[in-house]
């Protein structure tokens, strides 16, 4: 039987070490995948993916630059198989993966079908959960910490050598830091509510654009309890490790809002 080749060049905005994982890790291939996974991550080991619709053997393997394998699927006659190969380059200084894909021995007569499912089952699918998991974590911070007033979250969300940069105020390193923002705004405020007006995701980075409302009820930077009800809005950018936030730059309109509870219009 004839065989041909498939050649793909994709683009990922996220770093290769993420790109390599997703293709890797059994529990996030079956995630973005949606089927079950069973990958034994090693030159030489087995995998089974999607429910068993596609198997083989990784042959070649080095994180986070490549992955070699022998692949076929089970309605090929006999025992005929083919060669995987992803390669992983850092692009836009480690924070896009330029992936180079070769699918060599494709049956003939399977062609347009296979490649068309590399795109349809892999490439899509991929690029859209390594966006998601990031959006969750932020996402998840927001609606504990900031509207249900959960400091506990920090420890699930952030790593442990967290940084905080924010104008004007400056947090302790750690979770402690961040711990001790919440603290100010919960001790000053009550009935905080926080939208997610926009987000972008691009790399390691998560960017949100946030609308906050909440009741003066304590002293603010010197400013008793007013009783009003207030708004402000936060720009964040967050530097996603480990599926977990480890640095944030972060701008808040305190002059609009210290204007608000002072009384005193802001210039």
């Amino acid at each position: 039987m004839s065989q041909r080749e498939i050649v793909h060049f994709v683009f990922f905005p996220s770093p290769p070490g993420e790109v390599f994982e997703v293709l890797m890790d059994e529990m996030k291939h079956a995630a973005f995948s949606g089927a079950p996974a069973k990958i034994e991550r090693r030159a030489g080991g087995k995998f089974s993916v999607f429910g068993g619709m596609i198997s083989g053997v990784t042959t070649e393997l080095k994180s986070p630059e490549f992955i070699v394998q022998d692949w076929r699927c089970p309605e090929w006659l006999g025992e005929q198989v083919s060669r995987v190969s992803f390669t992983l380059q850092p692009v836009n200084d480690g924070r896009g993966c330029a992936l180079s894909f070769r699918h060599s021995g494709v049956p003939e007569d399977k062609i347009a079908q296979i490649d068309e499912g590399w795109r349809k089952y892999y490439w899509s699918p991929m690029a859209g959960y390594l966006r998601d998991s990031k959006v969750a974590v932020v996402r998840r911070f927001l609606e504990q910490f900031k509207n249900q007033a959960n400091l506990d979250v920090v420890d699930e969300t952030w790593t442990p050598d967290c940084l905080l940069h924010v104008p004007g105020f400056q947090p302790p390193p750690g979770r402690a830091g961040q711990k001790q923002v919440g603290k100010a705004i919960f001790s000053a405020f009550s009935n905080v509510h926080v939208d997610a007006l926009d987000t972008i995701v691009e790399g390691d980075r998560v960017v949100e654009r946030h609308r906050a409302t909440a009741v003066h009820v304590g002293d603010f930077m010197g400013i008793p309890a007013s009783g009003k009800k207030v708004f402000w809005t936060e720009n964040h950018i967050y530097r996603m490790a480990d599926g977990k936030i480890a640095e944030t730059w972060s701008e808040v309109s305190f002059h609009d809002l210290l204007a608000q509870i002072s009384g005193v219009k802001s210039s």
